[in-house]
């Protein structure tokens, strides 16, 4: 609920207290014959409590010394009461302002907590609503931050092979360039948004998995699947790229050529899962997290991100065997 529903809602709420408040002796005893609704007295009297209600209000609001507060709201409140039981008893000849004084203080006292309870209570609400609020902005911030970390260094990488292609004449120069457009377009754009369609992270993917094609030539060789059942299903944007672009890395330096390479993305029934297996060289063993951090998409971005989007709604398994490098993503999108 809106902070502007709050408000409403409370208005509301006084309005009708005080209604109900005020004509209450007339439905208490407006059956009886003899009974008179005095408006001027019965105002009067709304007048008084409500006053002392709102006076508490203010000060409760304004001054942080509990103490004093309390002092004050008491000595408050027992002036209001005094003051309103002399005025009713001036024109009463057989009224005792001492009897009238003890039952209204019970009155008072009684709507006064229980505002003061009501307010507390809003105040609880309102402060747990911003620090919700400030927890998702503080969330949101980190995940901006981590996103930004998401490394384009493919880009340099990129244009090297662009550039050499150039000198070559390359007749198929155009359409590489076209395809770094786009993956530059997505990640400008579409990776400043919260969620973004699947099929949009696929094409992403598949364009920068041509490019590493041409850019890797004979040097590897990638089977890239990737099977869904619902390509609208939202996720966020560059999620899956940190480690496909980590298995290029590692791929690129390892010995040989033809070296096999491994992405298979699938999505069923809300469960989002990415397997990623590639070979490295053993000497980058040793400071593989290392090499993660420098690149800018290190294995600790890559999990807080996860943790933060998807707590307790994903298992992100990292395997080694015989330099073989496994990834198995599993995320639930069920309530995302």
């Amino acid at each position: 609920m809106k902070y502007k529903n709050i408000r409403e809602l409370e208005i509301i709420f006084h309005i009708a207290f005080w209604v109900i408040y005020f004509f209450y002796p007339v439905m208490e005893k407006g059956w009886e014959d003899h009974y008179h609704f005095d408006v001027e007295k019965e105002g009067i009297e709304l007048l008084f409590i409500s006053s002392s209600v709102y006076l508490a209000y203010f000060i409760f609001k304004k001054v942080s010394n509990r103490t004093f507060v309390i002092l004050v709201w008491v000595i408050l409140m027992l002036l209001m009461v005094y003051v309103s039981c002399y005025w009713s008893v001036i024109s009463c000849m057989y009224c005792s302002i001492r009897i009238c004084f003890f039952s209204r203080l019970a009155e008072y006292l009684f709507v006064n907590i229980f505002f003061l309870a009501f307010w507390g209570f809003k105040k609880n609400i309102m402060n747990q609503r911003a620090l919700e609020k400030s927890e998702r902005n503080r969330i949101n911030a980190e995940l901006n931050g981590l996103k930004a970390q998401v490394n384009p260094h493919f880009l340099f990488n990129t244009l090297n092979m662009l550039y050499s292609n150039a000198l070559l004449k390359d007749e198929g120069l155009p359409d590489k360039i076209l395809k770094l457009s786009d993956n530059l377009h997505y990640m400008l754009h579409e990776g400043g948004k919260n969620r973004v369609e699947l099929s949009k992270e696929i094409t992403f993917i598949e364009d920068y998995i041509s490019l590493q094609k041409a850019r890797l030539a004979d040097k590897i060789e990638i089977n890239f699947k990737s099977t869904t059942d619902d390509l609208s299903q939202k996720i966020p944007p560059l999620l899956l790229i940190p480690f496909i672009e980590n298995a290029f890395k590692y791929s690129s330096v390892a010995k040989g050529k033809k070296i096999p390479l491994i992405i298979d993305i699938k999505l069923k029934e809300k469960k989002l899962h990415l397997y990623v297996e590639n070979q490295y060289d053993s000497k980058y063993s040793d400071n593989q997290e290392t090499i993660w951090k420098s690149s800018g998409i290190g294995l600790t971005n890559t999990k807080k991100r996860l943790t933060l989007l998807y707590p307790e709604a994903h298992e992100l398994i990292i395997a080694t065997e015989n330099n073989i490098f496994k990834v198995t993503l599993t995320v639930d999108l069920m309530d995302k």
